[in-house]
């Protein structure tokens, strides 16, 4: 049995200032008290209240799961979203934070307040379909872990169009890490998944909050971390249900945390995961080709690149992962690029 103390939050609803007391939080198998028990939604934000309310949420509002808490938390001052929370009313509590710590700080926050059994993240520029909560409380209902952590499947919605993913299920005793980072043929994708999937017990969250300071793989990492954790199982909802409860936006024209990707730091991320055998050889051989390699290629970084070709020989690479990553080192990004504009030019937008 794990115990972890919880500190004062300063938090803010529509009507009041409410400051938590201390107390202590014991993480025992989770167990479905009711038949509808609490489901807390964190929504972490800043400086896009339009963005917020259209997206985010407005799909947290239209759930069809009748026993939900909405929990926006503002990471930093912010003089427009509080007054826009204002006009939507007493079933959204804003937690407010002083100063910007980052995302992963925003949804610690948000668990911290928190009163439901179990928590949903969503970023504030993605949205859900509204059975996306009752599929995943039923999934979890039926899962044969202590501690089950549901994700479903998404769109992922860019400017050139919608797609699936992820684009195959996690197999029985699959590694997270060769799950995400792992393509065993030429035509497989990585599986990505992201926070706005996660559906997972408080005490869980509360013992293994998301690793603050991070600029990039705050999901990734905490998904790592969680599998690490005795009783910590991950459940599918199934797949005739999956693929349309979220949208994922990617590739807008707008500032997106996500872009701060900066190869160093993320080798540095990787190969301590790989040194503490949470990623596997294959698994940090694809974090290498797939998420580093084309980086340093497109920014013309030939010592990034360097750096990274002698860090994949040292997880023993095969052939195909070889020639994957001289793709990247003989292939000129600007010519690549090319090619991707060049065939989503003449393909036929699709939305789902």
């Amino acid at each position: 049995m794990a115990w972890l103390t919880r500190g004062s939050v300063l938090c803010l609803s529509m009507s009041a200032v409410v400051v938590s007391e201390e107390r202590e939080v014991y993480m025992t198998a989770t167990r479905f008290s009711t038949e509808h028990p609490l489901i807390s939604v964190v929504i972490p934000t800043y400086n896009r209240p339009e963005l917020l309310r259209e997206r985010a949420l407005q799909s947290a509002l239209n759930q069809t799961y009748p026993n939900v808490e909405i929990i926006v938390v503002l990471d930093g001052q912010d003089g427009k979203t509080p007054a826009m929370l204002e006009a939507v009313g007493p079933q959204v509590t804003l937690v407010a934070l002083s100063e910007q710590g980052g995302v992963s700080a925003a949804r610690n926050a948000g668990v911290r307040h928190s009163r439901g059994e179990w928590i949903a993240f969503l970023d504030d520029d993605d949205e859900w379909r509204p059975d996306k909560l009752w599929e995943q409380a039923a999934t979890a209902r039926r899962s044969v872990h202590e501690f089950p952590v549901v994700f479903n499947g998404y769109i992922g919605r860019t400017p050139a169009g919608d797609r699936l993913h992820p684009s195959r299920p996690l197999e029985d005793s699959e590694p997270i890490g060769d799950y995400l980072m792992v393509r065993r043929t030429l035509k497989d994708e990585e599986c990505v998944l992201v926070s706005s999937l996660f559906f997972a017990p408080r005490a869980l969250m509360l013992n293994v909050p998301f690793k603050e300071g991070l600029k990039s793989q705050e999901d990734w990492d905490w998904l790592l971390r969680a599998e690490q954790v005795p009783g910590v199982g991950f459940d599918q909802v199934p797949r005739e249900k999956a693929s349309s409860l979220t949208i994922y936006y990617s590739g807008e024209a707008r500032p997106s945390g996500s872009r701060h990707l900066i190869w160093e730091d993320n080798l540095h991320w990787a190969r301590e995961h790989w040194q503490a055998s949470r990623l596997s050889d294959r698994a940090f051989a694809g974090f290498l080709l797939f998420q580093l390699a084309p980086r340093a290629s497109a920014a013309g970084d030939y010592r990034g690149l360097a750096v990274l070709g002698r860090s994949l020989l040292s997880a023993r690479p095969t052939a195909l992962e070889l020639l994957r990553f001289l793709k990247h080192a003989l292939l000129p990004a600007p010519f690549r690029r090319m090619l991707r504009n060049t065939v989503n030019a003449v393909r036929p937008t699709r939305r789902l």
